[in-house]
């Protein structure tokens, strides 16, 4: 999930990022005999209760599964788990469709189910689908998982998805309906990679962890010739969303609460109160809300209320450090795509590179290719302010979420064997053996994993953790309170342009703060009105809708 706004995010973030029940017939090959698990035992061996087809039965129809991801992420580990599997099942191609960016796969994913769903794919990555995943359930377009996450593996040793992913994690994978919607691969998180020769260079010694000192290292990386950070600010890449976002979550965190479905709501269950119950805001208990379930209706709520103001001293203080920063940035960061501020950063141009985890892989390939012009690189989070405010309490949170969403599209009306083999390949693709491989085979290739792996019994090496530490972050913030602050709550991409050139009119002095501040609440006003007005909500949770 590349550039997830995180809303998409870190976003929220975020990371998201899934299937239902098992495939009864599909452990079985063509010709009758027990298929293999990924070490080689037998299926049967692992799950007795999985059952295997008779000698008698006739052969199964080959169909073709589509698994839909993003460029570079996975890829060819997705390719070899896909060999791997018709190798096991030679009735079933697993076709890995690589879509070029998010925007894209949003966009197509909707249209697609939209016209009746035939011709979408059959694996998705639900934090990249556009609505909620509550929604998603509700209009038909993904499946829920309640049941399917807690059958026997039968290529796990029968263990369940639900037990073979770190659990600390699944909390993340409920919907605002109290429904699983998808299965956690991995952890994705943001930061800043920087190039620790070119620092040393300019005289500095320790990467930034506050706002101040980084702006102070900033210039002494300008004063000596090179740009001091790269990154897009191109709509549908936007990397400096994920900033905002936390920013937003480290204002706004007390507010919450009150966006969590609660007791006597419409769309409270057992299992959502059960999660939500343990929730209490504390400022410094960073991880106070993690796998809280929220309701969207809660959230236009809290916007409507006007507790957070959208032009108060908060809003003033990190959109002025926002405006501060893109004094550092590259000539034309405005359109400038992410790949090329990424070129600017493995060349050495840049010294650093705000981006997420997914680009670790990139890295380390790049450079070996660099040879006797490599550098040594580091990571850092997300700063702090060196003077404690009261507008922002305690820390900031980063993202730190579920990246890879594994979801299974519904198609349980146009062909239900195909949702039963795709939901047989993500079990498949959950085992131990079969995630390293998809890990190992990726970082090989220098593509994008997302982070550390969810998968229990998965290792990285020493060296790529090394790195993936400057991703580690006290607690997840939460994307979606920052809707209250700057609307879009659908994240749509002529609204997310128009936002950034409002943006850009701040950052190159064509409107003073207090303008730009006003007509982003003017922006936020129009967008969320509009999404109460889809949606038909009266902001009472306890009626739906």
């Amino acid at each position: 999930m590349k550039k997830r706004q995180l809303s998409s995010m870190l976003l929220a973030i975020v990371m998201v990022l899934v299937i239902l029940a098992g495939c009864s017939k599909s452990n079985s090959n063509s010709n009758g005999t027990e298929s293999a698990s990924p070490s080689g035992s037998k299926a049967s061996e692992t799950a007795s209760d999985s059952p295997s087809a008779s000698a008698s039965e006739a052969p199964k129809e080959e169909k073709t599964i589509v698994f839909s991801t993003i460029q570079n992420y996975y890829t060819d580990g997705l390719k070899k788990a896909a060999e791997d599997y018709n190798k096991l099942h030679p009735e079933t191609k697993v076709k890995i469709d690589i879509v070029v960016d998010n925007p894209t796969y949003t966009a197509s994913f909707q249209a697609k189910m939209a016209a009746g769903g035939d011709d979408a794919p059959d694996i998705v990555h639900a934090n990249l689908l556009g609505d909620s995943p509550g929604n998603n359930i509700k209009k038909n377009f993904i499946l829920p998982l309640n049941d399917y996450v807690k059958e026997p593996n039968p290529y796990n040793n029968g263990t369940s998805l639900w037990d073979g992913v770190d659990g600390a994690y699944w909390p993340y994978a409920y919907s605002d309906a109290g429904d699983i919607f998808m299965v956690p691969f991995d952890l994705v998180g943001t930061g800043f990679y920087y190039n620790k020769d070119l620092f040393a260079k300019a005289g500095i010694t320790e990467a930034p962890t506050t706002w101040e000192d980084m702006f102070a290292s900033f210039q002494k990386l300008k004063d000596s010739g090179v740009i001091p950070l790269a990154l897009t600010q191109v709509p549908g890449q936007d990397t400096t969303g994920w900033m905002i976002g936390a920013f937003t979550d480290w204002a706004a965190r007390s507010l919450l609460p009150e966006v969590f479905v609660q007791p006597g709501d419409a769309r409270n269950t057992p299992d959502v109160e059960a999660i939500n119950s343990k929730v209490k805001y504390a400022a410094d208990n960073p991880f106070f809300d993690i796998g809280a379930v929220e309701d969207p209706e809660r959230r236009m709520a809290l916007w409507k209320s006007g507790k957070y103001d959208m032009q108060g001293a908060a809003e003033k203080k990190y959109w002025s450090t926002l405006k501060e920063l893109s004094k550092y940035l590259q000539p034309g960061y405005a359109t400038m795509s992410d790949a090329d501020s990424y070129k600017l950063f493995i060349a050495g141009k840049a010294a650093a590179y705000w981006n997420g985890s997914w680009q670790v892989g990139t890295i380390l390939k790049d450079q070996k290719s660099l040879k006797d012009k490599a550098f040594a690189w580091g990571t850092f989070k997300f700063p702090d302010f060196k003077t404690p405010d009261p507008n922002f309490p305690d820390h900031p949170r980063g993202i730190l979420v579920p990246g890879h969403q594994i979801a299974i599209t519904n198609k349980m009306k146009n062909d239900e064997d195909k949702v039963a083999r795709a939901k047989d390949f993500v079990k498949f693709l959950f085992s131990p053996a079969e995630a390293q491989v998809v890990y190992t085979t990726t970082i090989e290739a220098g593509q994008f994993v997302q982070g550390p792996s969810l998968v229990k019994g998965v290792t990285l090496s020493d060296e790529v953790n090394s790195y993936l530490t400057g991703f580690i972050t006290a607690g997840n913030m939460n994307q979606g309170i920052g809707q209250i602050a700057n609307g879009n709550p659908k994240g749509e991409a002529n609204l997310n342009s128009e936002m950034k050139a409002l943006q850009l009119q701040y950052y190159n002095d064509k409107i003073s703060l207090e303008e730009f501040l006003k007509k982003k609440a003017a922006f936020t006003t129009k967008t969320n009105e509009n999404y109460i007005a889809e949606n038909k909500w009266d902001l009472d949770p306890k009626t739906n809708p």
